[in-house]
């Protein structure tokens, strides 16, 4: 598979050559494949008909190269779809659908993993291919999806259902930006006509869970732009509980926060009021400075051309100025007046411009001064400048730092001519203008000492013992789901295809697992295409081949319709069969028989006994340990285990430990 890998592309594709799509557009209905059915397995092979295809022992793959942008440089990234048939599986059930609450799901046939891999994987994929021969039971193509680290890793099952399983933006050293992995990935879901996509959202950036950052300052995580809702939880975390923790946390009053935080340090509540400051609307709840702080970042410039530096006194060369030195220092001298008149508030560079043109009335120079005092050191003052977000203008202010300075810089400092930073020298001092990395920096100071570092500072009943309390049941909410709009509009209907000449027929089946309790189970509605003039025999053995294509379980269904098999569907909706009608809501549901069971081991799970203190009863992906007496599981977090201990050999759950102490006192 090295040969897909290229840097560049020639302006002409040869014969056999892989064809190349816009990243930005791929997925869309055309693009490439019109895949406008209401089958997922349709739209499927639609897609996969443009794919370069590889085949590997029992698995296959399909790739796709994608352009990302044509200017200055050309990019491109692959696409590989990996399709990974249930012999080539380590395991049966899918614990990703047993963790979001999809665990009676009947087990799948077939699962298609979307993977663009990073440049690390690709390199470590490409080693282990290389010695494939050293292990020839291994599927090639199974190292590529067990790879970590892709730039995105999502996978279908052959019904519909999927999980996000990565995405790994800019942050993590690849060309795409999250939001650009999450909208392909979104429109593949969209065009594929997926039914519903879980993921486990393990999303960080600077130590911070996105999940909670997000969480409070929107109320949804950052998954939730595209549409992603509570699924379910860990440690028992219900979606009620998740909604009032989240409810809680982000209606904190400021007023009442700054009070307690006054007591413990004194820089949090001087961070408060400087964002409070900036905003031009006032900030009330702990959700309104999130938030406003989230949007500040977005929109402030990226910090390249300062390096975090603090204020900075320059001397620069005035060698080719067409102004004297005389003059730049009268006009200082005027500009640090206008601004000092303002009694240090912001005001904008057109007012600071018009108050000095009473004194000077060279604009030009004006301009020149302007632009070279932005955020540096005038004697005993700091000029500010900085980029007003919402008005979008420039806006100056002049604070007073003779406490913070040295004697020897008390005098007024020229500027002059141009600005040349390789003869700057920096001041240390406490202030500086509001940059993108300060913003993230701040953030990230009030996300550790509000949302987090609670243990223990106010007590059991202190205000960031309660806000730290609901922080982690938000934590503890780590499944989201997606359900795709489509699916409401679909229910038990039947729809004409091509002009009318087949009919799509929306079945399910009922089986009745005499293994399990004579329990009924039934899958999601599946599109049977099918003629207009089919007999309902006909309904009968095409639904018959396609559940046993999707379902490992259903691979010998045998379809026992109690209708008149020999009449033609059309026939049957002009007879007033209200069984089936062609424009309807009404579709066919199925009576089937299972010549031979596939143990999938359901037993031996519901032998595991899950009772944990927190409420817990199925398995939700977080570490447990078995009680060696009652063999009952339990989260290790919840019985005193750290995550960086291990666990013990031999543990005892607290109600068989205190039925033993008794005994201990027996001869």
């Amino acid at each position: 598979m090295s040969n897909l890998i290229r840097t560049d592309l020639p302006k002409k594709r040869k014969r056999g050559e892989s064809r190349v799509f816009r990243l930005k557009t791929f997925g869309e209905t055309g693009h490439p494949a019109e895949m406008n059915q209401f089958s997922f397995r349709h739209n499927l092979g639609k897609l996969l008909e443009f794919g370069h295809f590889e085949s590997s022992g029992l698995m296959g793959s399909w790739s796709f190269q994608l352009e990302v942008h044509r200017h200055p440089n050309p990019l491109y990234v692959l696409l590989f779809v990996v399709e990974e048939p249930i012999e080539a599986s380590l395991n049966l059930r899918c614990n990703h659908c047993q963790y979001v609450g999809w665990g009676n799901h009947m087990i799948c046939n077939k699962k298609y993993h979307f993977v663009i891999p990073s440049k690390e994987t690709m390199a470590a994929f490409l080693k282990l291919e290389g010695g494939i021969c050293a292990s020839p039971e291994k599927e090639s193509l199974s190292h590529l999806v067990e790879l970590q680290g892709h730039v995105l890793h999502g996978f279908f099952h052959s019904n519909g259902f999927g999980h996000l399983l990565s995405i790994n933006g800019i942050e993590s050293g690849s060309d795409l930006t999250g939001h650009q992995i999450m909208e392909l990935w979104d429109r593949l879901c969209s065009g594929l006509k997926a039914r519903k996509i879980g993921l486990n959202d393990a999303s960080h950036k600077k130590g911070m869970e996105l999940r909670l950052l997000h969480g409070v300052a929107k109320g949804e995580p950052w998954f939730g732009r595209w549409g992603y809702r509570f699924g379910s939880g860990t440690y028992g975390v219900t979606q009620k509980i998740y909604e009032k923790a989240l409810e809680s946390v982000r209606n904190v009053p400021l007023c009442l926060l700054n009070n307690h935080l006054t007591s413990l340090n004194r820089e949090t509540p001087i961070l408060l009021s400087r964002y409070q400051t900036l905003s031009t609307e006032p900030l009330i709840t702990l959700s309104d400075l999130f938030m406003f702080m989230l949007h500040l970042h977005s929109r402030l410039p990226r910090d390249n051309y300062m390096n975090n530096s603090r204020n900075q006194i320059i001397s620069i060369d005035s060698t080719n100025c067409r102004w004297s030195q005389k003059r730049i220092q009268m006009a200082i001298k005027v500009v640090i007046e206008s601004l000092k008149r303002v009694e240090c508030r912001w005001i904008s560079r057109q007012e600071v411009r018009d108050a000095a043109r009473n004194y000077i009335g060279d604009t030009g120079l004006l301009d020149f001064v302007l632009k070279s005092l932005g955020n540096q050191v005038v004697g005993n003052y700091l000029v500010r400048r900085s980029l007003n977000p919402v008005k979008k203008v420039l806006e100056y202010c002049l604070e007073d730092i003779s406490n913070l300075l040295p004697s020897s810089n008390h005098e007024l400092t020229t500027l002059q001519n141009q600005y040349q930073m390789g003869k700057t020298t920096t001041a240390t001092n406490g202030h500086n203008k509001i940059t993108r990395g300060q913003v993230m920096k701040d953030m990230v100071y009030f996300y550790r000492h509000i949302l987090m570092d609670y243990k223990g500072v106010l007590g059991p009943i202190g205000i960031l013992n309660q806000i730290g309390m609901a922080s982690r049941a938000i934590l503890d909410a780590k499944y989201f789901i997606k359900e795709y709009h489509y699916m409401r509009d679909t229910t038990m209907k039947t729809i004409q295809l091509d002009g009318g000449g087949k009919l799509g027929i929306f079945c399910t089946i009922a089986w009745k697992s005499h293994h399990h309790n004579n329990d009924i189970k039934m899958p999601p509605q599946e599109c049977i295409v099918v003629s207009k003039s089919a007999t309902m025999s006909e309904v009968c053995r095409e639904a018959e081949r396609v559940f046993r294509e999707i379902y490992w379980e259903l691979r010998d269904v045998v379809v026992d319709n109690q209708r008149e098999m020999t009449t033609r569907v059309d026939e049957m909706a002009l007879n007033g069969n209200k069984g089936l009608v062609l424009d309807g809501n009404v579709g066919v549901m199925m009576n089937i028989e299972v010549m031979k069971y596939y143990d999938d081991e359901d037993s031996k799970k519901k032998d595991k006994r899950i009772e944990c203190e927190c409420g817990a009863k199925e398995e939700d992906g977080e570490r447990m340990v078995c009680c060696d007496i009652c063999e009952v599981w339990q989260h290790t977090r919840c019985v005193g285990v750290q995550h960086n201990e291990e666990v013990p050999r031999i543990f005892l759950c607290q109600s068989c430990d205190q039925q033993l102490i008794p005994l201990s006192f027996l001869p």
